[in-house]
């Protein structure tokens, strides 16, 4: 290839703005701020959470999911400039936070309790599975389009963070709602919300992200 052909070549590029993590991260947060409006626009605040005198349980799992939540798509957005070096992996210790809600839930189990009949029955159950999954695939999908811009190499790990984290900030929403204090409804519902929310991260946004 000549001397000229490669001026060609550079005259033709054209500049192109460097993607930033904290605007993923800072756009993550904004949908996630919209969806819970809207949850408490619509199905209403817990009556403690309305009147600023929350539940030490909310304040203990609304903070777990926070934390997971930021820690993990933090993670996700800073994998859209790949860089050589350790990863982060900050969001496993958010994690490791809130595995002990099941981890307290079979603990209780193991310590006698019964566990109470009437969290397998709980009519709110869909409306924590279906505005938890619901919230977290809006907030995973602008996430998602937003990595688009980017060059994420590890797609199967992006696939499972973008899920896990859009859902824990799906579930948040709905927690703010959310009547129960039952550790075990914690443990087996918000599990099941954000165990569904990874999966489909993993199964839907790889093939969203593939080069």
């Amino acid at each position: 290839m000549s001397g000229l052909q490669l001026d060609a070549m550079i005259d033709e590029l054209t500049p192109v703005r460097r993607i930033a993590p904290m605007r993923g991260l800072a756009m993550a947060l904004g949908v996630a701020a919209a969806v819970t409006l809207a949850v408490a626009a619509g199905v209403g605040l817990r009556p403690d959470v309305a009147g600023w005198r929350p539940d030490e349980m909310v304040l203990l799992r609304g903070g777990a999911l926070l934390l997971l939540g930021i820690a993990t798509i933090a993670t996700v957005a800073a994998s859209a400039r790949p860089a050589i070096g350790p990863q982060r992996t900050g969001w496993r210790w958010a994690l490791a936070a809130m595995a002990l809600f099941p981890l307290s839930s079979v603990a209780l189990l193991i310590g006698g309790e019964a566990f109470p009949a009437a969290v397998l029955t709980a009519e709110t159950a869909r409306y924590c599975i279906g505005i938890s999954v619901g919230g977290g695939l809006a907030i995973g999908a602008a996430l998602t389009l937003w990595l688009r811009q980017g060059a994420v190499t590890d797609l199967r790990r992006a696939g499972w963070l973008v899920g896990l984290g859009a859902g824990a900030f799906g579930t948040f929403a709905y927690s703010l709602h959310c009547p129960s204090d039952s550790v075990h409804y914690i443990a087996l519902w918000y599990s099941l919300a954000l165990g569904l929310c990874a999966a489909i991260g993993r199964l839907s946004v790889p093939r969203l992200l593939r080069w």
